[in-house]
C-alpha cells in the first residue's frame, strides 16, 4: 500500500483550506515577519539594547522549532482542535500581555513565548498537515492552495505593522497582532472542525518511535538533511540580500523594496506547481527548484544593476516560494500519514536549525573576507548539494507493516 499523493488531483474543500490559509498568513505575519519592523520603534522608546531585541527573535525561532515537534505529535494523537484552541488562547494572551511590559526581561519572556507558540501551533508544519487530512485524495493540491494564500503573510503584515507603529505605536501594533492571532486560530478551529481534519484512523505508535522508524529510511534521511542545508542557505540570503545590494550601490529604499518584491514573487513559484508536479513528480520538482535557486544566486553579486537585481529577486523568490509548498507535499509523499504532523514538525525544526546556523557562518565569512562573494558562493553550492542528496534514490521504502 502506498500512502503518497504524488500528483495533485481532485478538488479540496474550499472553506477549511481558506481558514487554514488565513491562519498561516496571520501566524507568519504576526509571529515572524512583523518583528523586524517593530525593533526600531521598540528600541527608540525603551532604550533596550538592539542585541537583546535581536536575541528575542532567535528565541522565537527556537521555541517554534522545538514546539513544532511537540505540536506535530499532539496533532497526530488528538487532532487539530486542541492545537488551535491553545493558539487562540495561550499564544494570543502571551503576545497581548507582552505589549504592557516595561521591563526587558518580562517583555522578552512573554513576546518570545507567545510568538514562538504561535509559530509552533500555526506555521506550515501544522496547517499543511491539517490541509492534507482535510483533502483526502487531493493533498498536494490542498497544500498548493494553502501556500498560495500563505504567500500574502509578508506583503500584508510588513506594511500593516509599519502603519500601525506610526499611528498607534509599537505596543498598539502588538495588541492588534494578538487579536488577529486569537481570531485566526478560532476561525480555523470552527471551520475545519468536522471536515476531516483528524489524524489517520490507522494504528499509531508513539511519536518518538515513529520518528525513529522514519529516520531509519534513507529517503527521509536525505530529505531532512536537504532541509537543513536549504534552511541555512535561504536564510543567509534573506538576511543579507539588502546589505549586499546596498554594498553594490543600490539605495537602501530600493534594496528594501526589492526584498519585498522577492517575497511577493513566491506566488509565481507556487502557481504552476500543480502541472509541474504532475509531469515531474514531487522529488524531481524539489531538485529543479533547488537548482534554480542556486543558479540565481550569482545574480545577487551583480545586483548593482537594477535590472539584474529585479531578475534575482523574482527568480529566487519564486524558487523559495515553491520550496515552501513542496516541503509539505513531498513529506506527505514519504511519510506515514498517521505521523505526518510529527514529521513535518521535525522538518520545521531542522529548517529553523539550518536557518539559525547559516547566518552565523555567513557572518563569519563576511567578517573574515570583507566580501559577499564567499558567502553567496557557499549558499549556491549548498543548494546544489541539497538537490544532489535527492538524486541518489528513486522512492520510498514502505515498511512491511504499512502493507498489512
Amino acid at each position: 500500500m502506498t500512502t503518497a499523493d504524488p500528483h495533485p488531483s481532485g478538488r479540496p474543500p474550499v472553506v477549511p483550506i481558506v481558514a487554514l490559509g488565513l491562519l498561516t498568513v496571520v501566524a507568519y505575519g504576526a509571529a515572524f515577519y512583523s518583528y523586524g519592523v517593530l525593533i526600531a520603534p521598540i528600541a527608540a522608546e525603551t532604550r533596550w539594547p538592539q542585541a537583546a531585541l535581536g536575541a528575542i527573535f532567535s528565541a522565537v525561532l527556537l521555541i517554534t522549532g522545538v514546539g513544532g515537534i511537540l505540536a506535530g505529535g499532539l496533532l497526530d494523537r488528538v487532532g487539530e482542535q486542541p492545537v488551535f484552541a491553545a493558539g487562540a488562547t495561550l499564544s494570543a494572551a502571551a503576545v497581548l500581555a507582552s505589549s504592557y511590559q516595561t521591563q526587558l526581561w518580562s517583555f522578552a519572556l512573554l513576546y518570545a513565548g507567545g510568538c514562538g507558540l504561535a509559530g509552533a501551533l500555526g506555521f506550515y508544519h501544522v496547517t499543511q498537515t491539517v490541509a492534507a487530512r482535510v483533502a483526502t485524495g487531493a493533498a498536494a493540491r490542498a497544500i498548493i492552495w494553502l501556500t498560495l494564500i500563505g504567500a500574502f503573510a509578508g506583503p500584508v503584515y510588513l506594511p500593516l505593522t509599519g502603519w500601525l507603529s506610526s499611528t498607534v505605536g509599537w505596543r498598539g501594533a502588538i495588541r492588534v497582532h494578538a487579536v488577529s492571532l486569537a481570531v485566526a486560530f478560532a476561525l480555523a478551529l470552527l471551520l475545519v472542525r468536522g471536515r476531516g481534519g483528524r489524524p489517520s484512523p490507522t494504528r499509531r505508535e508513539g511519536a518518538v518511535r515513529a520518528l525513529r522508524r522514519a529516520l531509519r529510511e534513507r529517503p527521509m534521511q536525505r530529505w531532512l538533511a536537504a532541509t537543513v542545508i536549504t534552511g541555512a542557505a535561504t536564510d543567509v540570503v534573506l538576511l543579507y540580500q539588502v546589505p549586499a545590494m546596498v554594498g553594490l550601490g543600490l539605495p537602501l529604499s530600493l534594496a528594501a523594496g526589492l526584498a519585498g518584491f522577492r517575497g511577493a514573487a513566491q506566488l509565481a513559484g507556487r502557481l504552476p506547481l500543480g502541472p509541474v508536479i504532475t509531469r515531474l513528480g514531487a522529488r524531481r520538482t524539489v531538485i529543479a527548484v533547488l537548482v534554480l535557486a542556486a543558479l540565481s544566486l550569482p545574480l545577487l553579486l551583480a545586483s548593482g544593476a537594477v535590472a539584474v537585481a529585479l531578475v534575482f529577486a523574482f527568480v529566487f523568490g519564486a524558487a523559495t516560494g515553491a520550496f515552501s509548498a513542496l516541503q509539505g507535499i513531498y513529506t506527505h509523499e514519504l511519510a506515514d500519514p498517521a505521523h505526518l504532523g510529527t514529521l513535518l514538525g521535525t522538518q520545521q525544526a531542522l529548517f529553523e536549525l539550518g536557518g539559525a546556523l547559516g547566518p552565523v557562518t555567513a557572518g563569519a565569512l563576511l567578517g573574515a573576507t570583507g566580501s559577499f562573494v564567499p558567502m553567496v558562493s557557499l549558499a549556491s553550492v549548498s543548494l546544489l548539494a541539497a538537490g544532489a542528496l535527492l538524486l541518489r534514490w528513486s522512492g520510498r521504502t514502505v515498511p512491511p507493516e504499512a502493507e498489512a
